[in-house]
């Protein structure tokens, strides 16, 4: 899953509600996740995001089910994106095309 870099979209909410950079720096953790020889990845890609306005920084969980793993990552924020207010995007892989949304958009 998450071969084909070509083909990947965002839904209507995710263009609206999550800025450039946090959708870009997802895209960016499949990535890196994908290079990595284990674990295989699943369709299925989970993102959920925690804010902490003292350090200025967002907590990012990158995780899947099957198999399971689980990824703390820290994204420091830039000003423009302090008021990011979204907890969780998933990313699915249907293998003709991968799509960024959030769970209400399912």
């Amino acid at each position: 899953m998450f071969d084909n870099k070509e083909n990947r979209y965002i839904t209507k909410g995710v263009n609206e509600q999550v800025p450039k950079e946090i959708q870009l720096y997802c895209w960016q953790l499949i990535d890196k996740k994908r290079s990595e020889a284990e674990p295989e990845l699943d369709y299925l890609q989970i993102f959920e995001f925690n804010p902490d306005n003292q350090r200025q920084a967002v907590e990012v969980i990158h995780r899947q089910e099957e198999p399971f793993f689980i990824d703390y990552h820290t994204y420091t924020i830039k000003e423009k994106i302090a008021d990011f207010q979204i907890k969780k995007i998933w990313v699915i892989d249907d293998r003709s095309h991968q799509t960024m949304l959030l769970p209400e958009d399912y």
